[in-house]
């Protein structure tokens, strides 16, 4: 069949979305694409099953389901599906779909927040595919751990297993891949305020995607640039990234990028002294973080929300953001944010002159700091009780 151009441009993102229809001839999943945009009799959609068909779905029927669900923000009904689909695996001992079932439910535990079961689900699932002995599922897995790592703060771990990912994928030629590796490294050198190198891996995953046509994923590497200027301190130049970026995640759904857009852009009005429209960004964010499940996003907003109400003299919001962003981090095991949201609380109440309280915020950030091994956040929160 004849693909037209703009179906062409949407078949590699849907493979690296969906690693297994990697090695799939383009007309297949060119047929998927359109299977699932076209509306039938009565407004179903395809692929859009509900619980009482996971009897009679395939296990790989169940994962593709499964995965829609998930990319849509449904993510109990993902749940069930990718739980489905493991028992069915299980009891037809099919070791590669047992790999994917678990390492899908990986996945969904992650964004939920749920780091502990979503790093044992994916150790789970790498043991698999070592015994498949798949050197592509096995690089997916490690991008998994490393993305475990990334968001509990664990950064040089993180940093070891997307560089183990990112071998296997360029000895492979497999360069959409690659360009994936190079944005998680990018992200966690950012994170860990390694700006130049960050800047760097940045522009090797835009150049890969460029080469590979990729045009939507080239034009999303603005985020992670807007977030380098930023922290270099050129605030325009990040806003305008970081709204390019945005219109791109508008414009392709993705709701979590967009929460994490609209966060952005609040941090660039907030550093710009425009605390109202920082805090209708914060909003936003919350807003689509909370409606979608996502935990780590939504205590991130009200984190943000939080030092926003502070600096603003609204104490009472700021103790309530706060409050809120701690009982999520704890929740979901998220030490690294937790500290950070303890830190933040001490200097709202060293800032009201309520040194006790202060004192106790501050215990609590530097505990918590030496545990995951921040060894600056540890010696900031100890300067702080020191100045108390």
């Amino acid at each position: 069949m004849a693909i037209p151009a703009e179906l062409k441009a949407m078949i590699e993102d849907v493979r690296r979305r969906y690693p297994r229809l990697k090695d799939a001839p383009e007309e297949v999943v060119a047929q998927l694409i359109l299977q699932a945009m076209a509306p039938q009799p009565g407004g179903v959609v395809p692929f859009m099953a509900e619980d009482a068909d996971i009897e009679r779905l395939s296990g790989e029927q169940c994962i593709r389901y499964g995965e829609q669900f998930m990319d849509s923000g449904q993510w109990q009904k993902a749940e069930r599906f990718f739980l489905a689909a493991l028992e069915k695996a299980e009891q037809s001992s099919d070791l590669e779909r047992q790999c994917w079932a678990t390492l899908l439910l990986g996945k969904l535990c992650r964004n939920r927040g749920d780091f502990s079961q979503a790093m044992a689900l994916s150790q789970r699932s790498l043991g698999l595919a070592e015994r498949l002995g798949d050197r592509h599922l096995v690089g997916v897995l490690y991008d998994e751990i490393g993305s475990n790592y990334r968001r509990v703060g664990q950064y040089p771990q993180a940093i070891e297993y997307f560089k183990k990912s990112l071998k296997i994928f360029e000895a492979k030629a497999d360069e959409p891949s690659a360009a994936i590796e190079y944005v998680n490294l990018g992200n966690v050198y950012l994170q860990q305020g390694e700006l130049d190198l960050a800047i760097e891996a940045a522009e090797k995953a835009r150049q890969l995607f460029i080469k590979e046509g990729d045009e939507v994923s080239a034009g999303k590497m603005m985020g992670n640039l807007g977030a380098a200027f930023f922290q270099q301190g050129h605030y325009k130049r990040a806003a305008d990234m970081f709204r390019k970026d945005l219109e791109i995640l508008l414009r392709s759904d993705d709701q979590q990028g967009a929460a994490v857009a609209y966060s952005n852009l609040g941090n660039v009005h907030f550093a710009l002294g425009d605390l109202e429209s920082g805090v209708q960004m914060y909003r936003k964010a919350l807003e689509i973080a909370e409606r979608i499940g996502d935990q780590p996003t939504a205590a991130s907003a009200l984190g943000n929300l939080a030092i926003a109400y502070g600096t603003m003299g609204d104490v009472a919001q700021a103790l309530d953001c706060h409050n809120r962003a701690i009982k999520i981090r704890e929740r979901i095991g998220d030490q690294h944010g937790a500290a950070n949201s303890y830190r933040n609380l001490g200097v709202l109440y060293q800032s009201l002159g309520e040194s006790t309280q202060a004192r106790s915020q501050f215990e609590k950030a530097k505990a918590l700091f030496e545990i995951v091994g921040d060894a600056p956040g540890a010696q900031n929160a100890a300067r702080a009780l020191r100045e108390l």
